[in-house]
Order: structure tokens, then sequence, then C-alpha cells
């Protein structure tokens, strides 16, 4: 596995040595030094777990520098120099590697090359090349992903920092100097504008902030991450929308509209400041909030209206609820009042913030950053947006049709509202708010209209794209290419309109589905968000917006592969077209002698009876399965010859029937091919821990890895009602066996197909994991010569 590592900034020499000066690691009269006892000196600094001078001479008897010497018996023999072969056999050992099981002492650089670690190319080291030498290696990934500086902070490095009340920065990224044992935890309750519960009062939030000590005596950055969750969630699987129903005539919406709840108007901020009086019982819930405390950055968390100790209703996705959300951020910036209690009599100020917000998260904590850049509040400099929502409807629906997140079947917008509102664990907020909740909850069903499936001037309300000109932030978006649950749609549609704001932006696509990447092996994230937030709320010239590409896309066929691209869209590429043959297969010219062909639908008639997951289903439906072949109708290509890519949005073309006037269609991307493929989630490395900061919380390692071979791989899907063939955001009314013509997009993708592996096209209408499973059987019928599926190739 290669430790890809797109952090590392290229730095002027003597910077160097002034940065190894500034963290006490090289000492300031170096020059003064004979090799020997430097380069003993140095080895000694990077071991930071022992704590006299002593002990650490004592533990460089452990190294070996090659198959005969130790590193103390070498150091005895006052050596000019050191071969590279001989630094770099200690290296390794300095950053995890095991002699014998990951390493030859005879070739240590093939492990370096293996791993794609740097090294200084070099026959040997004198005295003049140790500061380089030993700069590269201190910003070198170890065996647990983090660089070797980190590991060194794990063990107590930069505690002889701890009280100086400044940052420090190494390599253009923030240090963790920060005394961790002393991190202030407090709660305040922000005022908003709002009052959804209709008390007659503005509706109170609970903040809760995790920031460092030293913010007493100087101002710091906060992350802010929104988070619907972080007071507990209310969780009743049990009461899931049912999906085995039929289809309803979807003319029959009404278009709902969207009505705002009252407004009112808080507080204004005065020049009264008390301390806050209420400590934070919560714990951080983001690894990458935790890592970045320890070197200076304050952490914030609210759920906002609705959840606990807060005030209101929880509206999912309503503009109420990105105005609740964004109230945080105005008190940071100091736009706003907060109050050290509930009784809204003393003034608390967020003045240890240097009113320099960034903002972090995933899913529906992503999904908030999204909402509140596109109100362009003031204060907010960044947002690091991970497989979030930009559209309710994308989320909940599809082209006409109720359509679920993955493994969310009969989940929908008024159930999540109830998962978040848990201000109600509270008896006496219950008492208070239990009619108007409950009043709320039929107004979400009602209007979210999971009869029809019909786009709306409610769901209209939750795009938050269509204010995407109000961005003031940069930007950077991170999302899973197999995230069926936060649809690749949702990254790739607000992608194609920040990369055209005058903001910087940044792209990040991995094969994982509804999953953070801040601990994968191939790629250090973590430092580069390090280098990011130093920039954009810190103000220092680190070269972070040029050090890596503007898209970075993880490879479905290697792990470790990240292609860097310019951008991601639908016209990368020549466009491939694909036609629909009578014998089954997939080519690029039409059959011109092609007939209808047909398949009935079962609805969930023999999913329920084969008693399978959906995850299996949707296995054994795209291989090929005999009991669901008489479901579906597939077309395939002949093998490939050499690898391709698939990028942008594939369009399929369609002219079908249905034997009702109500119908679904479903249409999947599939790859065919016997052969070992990535793990759909990461494989955990329960050997290599993560630490945050010296004895302050920690994550393990993870990555794809290969797994047993599999016959067939989804690339990407699509769903449509057959009432909405004439427009996709209006039904129309359909006859029974009557043609219609369709055309539309499936999700977006990057996906590479490899030589010998074949390409599918599967037509269908019944999908088990997210579109109703109707109660009768249904005839459709696909006339061959209307239909084609056209992508981008590269």
């Amino acid at each position: 596995m290669k430790f890809n590592q797109y952090a590392y900034v290229e730095i002027d020499p003597k910077k160097q040595i002034e940065e190894l000066k500034n963290i006490n690691f090289l000492p300031v009269n170096f020059e003064k030094y004979n090799f020997s006892d430097l380069l003993g000196t140095l080895f000694k600094n990077l071991l930071a777990e022992a704590k006299t001078p002593e002990a650490k001479t004592a533990k460089l008897s452990e190294f070996a520098i090659n198959e005969n010497e130790t590193l103390t018996t070498f150091l005895a023999q006052n050596p000019q120099a050191i071969t590279k072969n001989e630094f770099y056999n200690v290296a390794l050992q300095l950053l995890g590697y095991h002699v014998i099981y990951d390493y030859d002492l005879n070739n240590p650089i093939d492990c370096l090359n293996k791993h794609a670690l740097p090294y200084i190319d070099k026959k040997e080291f004198t005295l003049n090349e140790l500061p380089e030498v030993f700069y590269r290696l201190l910003n070198t990934r170890s065996a647990n992903g983090q660089i070797l500086i980190d590991v060194m902070a794990a063990k107590g490095y930069f505690t002889q920092f701890w009280g100086k009340n400044e940052f420090l920065f190494f390599n253009g990224k923030s240090l963790p100097v920060f005394d961790t044992s002393k991190v202030i935890r407090e709660v305040v309750y922000v005022e908003s504008d709002l009052d959804t519960d209709e008390d007659g009062q503005p509706d109170l939030l609970q903040t809760t902030i995790f920031r460092p000590d030293e913010s007493n005596i100087i101002p710091v950055p906060a992350l802010y991450t929104a988070s619907p969750y972080f007071g507990g969630i209310i969780a009743n699987e049990a009461k899931n929308h049912n999906v085995d129903e039929n289809l309803e005539d979807a003319t029959l919406s009404n278009y709902p509209k969207y009505v705002a709840k009252p407004h009112v108007f808080a507080n204004k901020p005065s020049s009264d400041n008390n301390q806050a009086t209420e400590e934070a019982i919560h714990k951080s819930s983001y690894a990458l909030n935790e890592y970045l405390l320890a070197r200076g950055f304050a952490s914030v968390f609210a759920g906002a209206i609705g959840t606990r100790g807060s005030d209101g209703l929880r509206i999912t996705g309503a503009p109420e609820e990105t105005e609740s959300a964004k109230a945080i951020i105005e008190w940071l910036h100091g736009d706003r009042i907060a109050y050290t209690d509930r009784n809204r009599t003393s003034e608390v100020k967020a003045d240890w913030c240097n009113h320099k917000i960034g903002m972090t998260g995933r899913s529906y904590l992503g999904t908030l950053q999204i909402a509140i850049a596109t109100t362009g509040v003031a204060g907010l400099k960044t947002v690091v947006s991970e497989a979030a929502i930009s559209s309710w409807y994308d989320y909940y629906r599809e082209h006409g049709l109720v359509v679920a997140p993955e493994a969310c079947q009969g989940e929908d917008l008024d159930l999540l509202a109830e998962t978040c509102q848990s201000n109600l664990w509270d008896a006496g907020n219950y008492l208070k708010i239990k009619d108007k909740y409950e009043a709320m909850q039929q107004d979400l069903l009602k209007k979210s209209e999971r009869n029809t499936g019909q786009y709306s001037d409610f769901w209209d309300a939750r795009n938050y794209r269509h204010r995407a000109d109000n961005i003031k932030c940069s930007w950077i978006s991170v999302h899973g290419l197999n995230d069926w649950n936060v649809k690749p749609k949702n990254v790739y549609k607000i992608w194609q309109k920040v990369k055209n704001l005058p903001i910087q932006h940044h792209l990040f696509l991995h094969q994982g589905p509804h999953y953070n990447m801040n601990n994968l092996v191939s790629i250090d994230f973590t430092d580069l968000m390090n280098l990011w937030f130093c920039h954009e709320l810190l103000n220092l010239q680190n070269n972070a917006y040029n050090q890596w590409p503007t898209v970075m896309i993880q490879d479905n066929l290697q792990a470790d592969l990240w292609h860097q691209e310019k951008d991601w869209n639908n016209v990368d590429g020549q466009t491939s077209t694909y036609f629909l043959h009578q014998d089954g297969e997939l080519q690029k010219a039409p059959d011109t002698q092609a007939k209808e062909q047909k398949f009935t639908d079962q609805g969930g008639k023999i999913f329920k009876q084969a008693k399978i997951s959906e995850q299996q289903w949707q296995n054994e439906f795209i291989a090929g399965n005999e009991r669901w072949l008489d479901q579906q109708l597939r077309f395939t290509t002949d093998e490939f010859i050499h690898t391709t890519t698939i990028t942008g949005r594939p369009t399929i073309k369609l002219s079908a029937s249905c034997s009702k006037t109500t119908g679904q269609l479903s249409v999947a991307l599939v790859e065919i091919g016997t052969r070992k493929r990535l793990t759909d989630t990461p494989s955990f490395f329960r050997d290599q821990n993560q630490e945050f900061g010296y004895r302050f919380g920690s994550q393990m390692l993870q990555e794809f890895t290969l797994t047993k071979a599999t016959p067939a791989k989804l690339i990407t899907k699509a769903h449509i009602n057959m009432q909405n063939y004439a427009d996709l955001k209006k039904a129309s009314q359909i006859k029974e066996n009557t043609m219609y013509d369709f055309e539309f997009q499936l999700q977006p993708t990057y996906y590479r197909i490899p030589a010998g592996s074949q390409l599918a096209l599967i037509i269908y209408s019944t999908d088990q994991a997210m579109t109703k499973r109707p109660l009768e059987s249904e005839e459709y019928k696909i006339d061959l010569t209307k239909c084609s599926i056209s992508f981008q190739q590269k």
C-alpha cells in the first residue's frame, strides 16, 4: 500500500533550518557540532517517549543500522558520514516498520519505494545534509499514516511548549503545542430570530464549545460542526413508512407550497460579557475536530432548532433550519447575542474567537455547511463538506419517484425530523411542544407527498443549489463514489455551481459509501486539512491553494492510486453511445432489426419470498442470478480490450410502455467479470492507531483492500416515474400499453473498467432497496430501436 503524501510543502533549506530550531529539534549552534554528536542528538530528539538524556541514549541500542551494528555501536566509532542505506534503516524503524517482517537491512530503499515514502537520494550524508534529511523524515508518513512529527507529538514531544500561548507551525501546518489537559468545555445559548414552537419568544440554541485554555490569552479560530445528532437521536425504525404498496397516480399531486414559520427579533449584543456557567457533558463527535483542537482550533457543536437543549421544532431541510444553524456563526463573529443559561439574563461573548470560522462534518453535518454557505454569512471562511445533501429532493426522491437512501427503506423527511427532535427527551420540553410537534409531523408528511413523489415548491425551498451564487467562502467537497445514501448527484450538481464561482474550491472523491476519509492509508487528508485551515483561518502563507490538484479521485482498481484531475464534469472525454440489440448485446452500432422486448415486474413478491437482505438482492440481481432474470432485461458489451474510464453522468434514452396507468423504470450500469474488487467499506488496521495529540484521543487507520472475487459491480443507476416522461418535475397521464419516450441521466460516476471485463445495462422496474415495491405484477415493454446509453469515456 502506498502512503501518498500531498501535504508536504517544498520550502527553502534556510527555512527548514529555522523551523527545526523553532521546535527545539536542531541545536541553535548545530554548525559547531561534529557529525557524530549531531547525528546522535537528532536521533535522540526523535525518541520523545524517553524523558531523560540517559533514557534516550539507552534507547539508541534498540535500532539496527546494518546487519552487524546497532546505532549505539555505530555512533561510538565517531563516524564522519552515514550512508543512505544506514540512515534509512534507522528511519524505517522510527516510522514503525520491522526488520525481516517489513524490509531487509541490505535494501531499505525497496521498502521506501513500495510505500511511496520519500527519501534524499544521495550516496551518503555528512554534517551539512543532516538538517535536510531529518526535516524530510519528520514530514514523512509513518506506518500508522501520520507524519513522524505527529507520532512524536503523541509521545509528548510538544508538552515542552505548553503554556507559551502561541501557535507553532511546521511545514505549513499547526503543531499540537496547546495543553490538551486543560481544554475548556462550556455551553452557551445563542438567541435566534426564530420562534418555531410559537411560544412568543426567540428560540434559544444550545451551543457546546471545546477550546484550548490558551484561548483566554490569544484568540483562536473556530471549527463549527452543525450536528443535529450531537444531543442524541430518537431511533424508531419500526415507524418507517410502508413501501409495499402500489404506485399512485402522480398527476393528483397538488404541488404543495412552502410556508415559513413566524419570525421574531432577537436582542442585540451589548457590551456585557460573562463567563459561561454550564460545563459541556457531551464529547466531541468528530475526529478531525479533535485532531485540530490539539493544534489550536476551537471545536464548536450545535444541533440548532429542535435538538436537545434548544428550543423549537426540527423542520428538516427548511430555510428555518438553515437560519438557526447560521446563528451560531453570527455569535462567533460577534454579530448575535448568546446567554450563559436559559434565563436570558447574562450575556456571554465569543471573545476567545478570532472571528474566522470554518465548518466540518459529514452527511447531515455536511449538508448544513452547504445550507449555511449559501447565505453568505459573515465570518464563515471555508467549509469542508463531506457526503452532503445539496437538494433534499435528490435525497428522498428521483425523477418523480419516492427513492430511499441506501439501507433506509421507508425513511423520509418527517421521520428524520423525529429522529433529530431530541429536545423531546426532556419532559419539560415534551409537555411544552408535544402538540405543535405532532402537527409539524403531519404537515411534513402531507407536503412531502410520498404518494406522488413529485417536485414542488416545498422541495424547491430545500434545494440549496438555487442560492449557490451567495457563497463567499472557500470550498472543499468530499464524497464517496459508492455512496447510495447521499447519492453522488448531490455533490456533482453543487460542484458544477461552485467551480464557476470566484472562490477557491477543491473536490475529493473516494471509493467508499457514506464514509469519512480522514484516516485513509492512501492519502494524507488530515494533513491537507491542517494546511488548509491554517491558511484560511490563521492567514498562514503555506501554498495551500496550489498544494494539490483541484479534483482528487481515488481509483476503483487500486486504492492507493489517486487520479489528479482539473474537473469532474460531463464533457471530459469522448462521448460513447451504445445501442441495445435483440440478442442481448450492447454495441456501438444500432440494431435495425431489433424488436420489442418485455419483462414482468413482480414488485416485492419474489423479494419477500426470498427472505434476503436488500444488499444480497442487489448482488444477485446485478450478477444475473436466475431467480431475477425474468424481472429484467440485460444488454452486455464485448470484453474491453483496454482499461477504460467512465466519467460524469451517463444519459439513457428509452422507449417503454407498461400494462397499467402507473409505472416505474429503473436502470443500472454494471461491470461484469469475475475478479477481485475493492471492499465495499474500508478495512480497519487495528494495530495502526493515529493519535490526535498527547493522551488526547485516537482513531484507527483504514483503507479499501482487495476482497474475494465477485462476479459483478454496480457502477451507477437511476429511477424514473413513467408519468414524468415529458417533464421530470411534473407528471402527465399515461395509457396502458402505450409507448412513451424517456431521456434522463444516471447518477454521476468515475469508474475504470479493466481489460477483460464487460459493461452491462440492466433495465428493470422495482428496486427492492430504494423504490416502492408494488403489490401487483406489471408488464413492461421496451422498443429497442429507440434505446441507447451514452457516457463520457477516457
